[in-house]
């Protein structure tokens, strides 16, 4: 699917998801105030509880922000690797599987991660994916901004401490020679 249909297609769930929200927390305050979902519905001439047009008004700001929405949601981010993703693929993949994430799809360029946990993936109304770009660095990570951003520094920790993917350490000042560390030098006698 093309980003421009993808955003297309999240701007309509997110509208749904929008309207949804609005009826179950107005029925909720109507419930709470003693008065019938059927007020709720009325105009207020008729001894309802919102005023003559509020339903279009409410329709036409959701619209609006479920526009909006995606665009500020969903971001690319790279994260900065030593090399190439299979030098750091079962680091990468253990990372994701340590936050709830399945590998769902792969192919030559990305791989695609999806949650678990269908309550989440519900709530988030399906737009749960992550893709990961194959290749060299930098990784590009896309999905939710939340998301991509506890993910990408998941990796770079998870990289930074795997012993196997580390760099050797250049120490030309011998600060961290552990043959003198501990050890006292006794002062020679003359």
């Amino acid at each position: 699917m093309s980003p421009k249909a993808r955003r297309v297609v999240r701007s309509v769930k997110y509208f749904f998801v929008f309207i949804v929200l609005a009826v179950v927390l107005l029925s909720i305050v109507t419930v709470l105030s003693g008065e019938s979902i059927r007020q709720l519905f009325m105009p207020v001439s008729e001894g309802g509880m919102l005023k003559e047009g509020a339903w279009w008004q409410m329709l036409i700001l959701f619209a609006l922000i479920a526009l909006v929405y995606p665009g500020l949601v969903f971001v690319k981010k790279e994260v900065m690797i030593e090399g190439d993703f299979e030098d750091h693929r079962d680091t990468i993949m253990k990372a994701f599987e340590s936050l709830g994430y399945e590998k769902t799809d792969e192919d030559s360029d990305k791989l695609t991660f999806r949650l678990r946990n269908r309550f989440t993936r519900f709530m988030r109304a399906h737009e749960d994916s992550v893709t990961i770009s194959k290749g060299e660095a930098p990784l590009i990570l896309e999905g939710n901004r939340k998301e991509i951003l506890r993910l990408a520094s998941h990796i770079t920790y998870a990289l930074r401490e795997n012993p196997e993917t580390q760099a050797p350490h250049d120490d030309p000042y011998d600060f961290g020679d552990s043959s003198t560390q501990g050890q006292e030098q006794e002062p020679e006698d003359k």
